[in-house]
């Protein structure tokens, strides 16, 4: 007699139905390649990036002699997570360096990429029938391997035996400093079968990895270079939607809602940090729009917006500021905050290539705002004795940027066992502090704020407050919040290309506002040659 199991395989079979579920994100091309994509119309991300990220570490670490031969790397996916004692689940997202290296959208996998040649095995959960009920079908490991076009692919459970196949004389975890921003570390991985004891672990060489990595990392691939100027593009669409539709009496989170939902129809269903939209005096909060103060206040007629949001496309972040009034057209003193910041967005952007120093453009943007500020009125005496007297550290309590990619305050921003500590001539936090190398891409974002316990700090100290007309500085407080410019750049051999195309001209935004079209696409990226700026 025929098993049941076979007889309703083949009534299935019989049954003419479209497949339950296609691969979804994932198509093939005419050569039967894998790549990522959110369908029609979207960025095509090919899985050789990833294949090729994976080549580009193993050749850095090969090239450490102390990396001994034999050595494996074990990698931990990102975890899906309950909202603490429930059963539902946190909105998930790929660890960074599980997502750079693999692209898996899944979440609970595993990996082990051998150093010597490349070779790297995924290792995925064993599902129980039942998950087919809630989740659809089960992935056979084959599956997997098509995919993400990986040379084998086993259960979490066969870890021990993946090591062993891979014949792992040694494993490098990524275990190093702790991140410059946040002052976390990645949890070890737990891998089935295998204990403290069963492989050796040497902490200067996960040092090493945790390195070359980060390295790896801030250097982009022409290929990750399109994904993140399609998550530009789309931001750029959905920031002049946004503006558009910005009204005196509105709510801030709609401008939220709006953002997310231009970003959602062209595939971008996440975005890279939470929606910063503030209007009026709130522009002074740099990261409004946390859980706290969630985009809620209603915006007055008249009063400035700062809108801080980038769309996210597999796993990589856009971060893209803009700055306008609420009425669509400038007031003077509106104007002369706004231009002073575009001077020193100018000024960094065509200063910028290869070998220049970040922290020496974060100086120059902060002299450039005293020069402009001091025509229009609000500063008075020489900007090299303010900038002595530190007097931009009131007005711009940030740093000048940081680099972008899979995290929006993407990794390497210092050399190797350089910190921020070392360089105590930048006072505030400057995430980026390193001489430009070719295809790194970072953002420029400066910005000039009235923060009401910085004013009261600065009037209270005569060796700073000298330089300030307070008359007018109380005329532009009562008009301007803070003002932000944040554009995306990509350094080049000569200079820099600027990913983000948005208005940015004081008369590009009023007459975008005023229904001018506005076209979004890489031909109208700015293309600088380090040149350096007359301001």
């Amino acid at each position: 007699m025929e098993p049941p199991a076979k007889k309703s395989r083949n009534f299935l079979k019989a049954v003419p139905t479209a497949p339950l579920v296609t691969d979804g994100t994932i198509g093939f091309d005419e050569s039967r390649q894998p790549y990522f994509s959110m369908g029609e119309g979207t960025c095509r991300v090919p899985m050789s990036m990833h294949a090729a990220n994976r080549a580009k570490l193993c050749a850095a670490l090969r090239k450490r002699s102390e990396i001994p031969k034999g050595a494996v790397i074990a990698l931990q996916g990102g975890e899906d997570r309950s909202v603490y004692d429930t059963d539902t689940s946190w909105s998930f997202k790929q660890e960074s360096n599980f997502q750079y290296l693999f692209g898996v959208k899944e979440p609970d996998c595993q990996a082990l990429l051998r150093v010597d040649d490349g070779k790297a095995i995924l290792l995925v959960p064993k599902m129980e029938v039942e998950y087919q009920k809630w989740c659809g079908p089960i992935k056979p490991p084959a599956w997997f391997q098509r995919v993400y076009s990986v040379d084998e692919v086993m259960y979490l459970t066969e870890a021990k035996q993946a090591a062993d196949a891979l014949a792992a004389k040694e494993l490098l975890y990524l275990q190093g400093d702790a991140n410059r921003d946040s002052g976390l570390q990645l949890p070890l991985p737990k891998l089935a079968g295998i204990e403290d004891s069963t492989f050796p672990v040497n902490k200067g060489h996960c040092q090493i990895l945790w390195d070359e990595i980060n390295e790896c990392r801030l250097i982009k691939s022409a290929l990750e270079q399109t994904v993140l100027q399609y998550a530009n593009d789309v931001s750029a669409r959905a920031h002049v939607e946004v503006m558009r539709m910005v009204k005196a009496g509105q709510r801030e989170y709609v401008s939220e809602a709006t953002f997310r939902y231009q970003s959602m129809l062209r595939g971008c269903f996440r975005t890279g940090y939470d929606c910063i939209c503030p209007a009026d005096r709130r522009a002074s909060i740099l990261h409004y729009g946390h859980p706290a103060e969630p985009n809620s206040e209603l915006t007055p007629q008249g009063s400035m917006k700062l809108h801080d949001m980038g769309a996210e496309y597999h796993g990589y972040s856009a971060d893209v500021t803009v700055s306008f009034p609420v009425n669509g057209v400038f007031t003077e003193g509106q104007k002369a905050v706004y231009e002073a910041v575009w001077a020193a967005t100018l000024a960094v952007e065509m200063t910028i290539k290869p070998g220049v120093d970040y922290k020496d453009m974060h100086h120059l943007s902060h002299r450039v705002m005293l020069k402009k500020l001091k025509e229009a009125g609000l500063f008075v005496g020489k900007v090299d004795d303010m900038m002595d007297a530190g007097v931009m550290s009131f007005f711009m309590p940030h740093g000048l940027g940081h680099s972008l990619g899979l995290d929006v305050h993407d990794v390497g921003g210092y050399e190797p066992g350089k910190f921020r500590k070392d360089f105590p001539s930048v006072k505030e936090n400057l995430r980026l502090g390193r001489k430009m190398l070719e295809n790194m891409v970072f953002t420029v974002e400066p910005g000039f704020y009235f923060v009401d316990y910085l004013i009261e700090a600065l009037v209270d100290d005569p060796k700073v407050s000298k330089f300030v007309n307070m008359d007018r500085l109380k005329q532009i407080w009562s008009e301007v919040g803070g003002v932000r410019i944040e554009d995306d750049v990509v350094c080049t051999a000569t200079g820099c290309r600027v990913m983000t195309v948005v208005p940015r001209t004081v008369a590009e935004i009023e007459a975008v506002m005023a229904g001018q079209e506005w076209p979004v696409s890489s031909a109208g990226c700015r293309i600088y040659h380090g040149t350096g700026y007359d301001y």
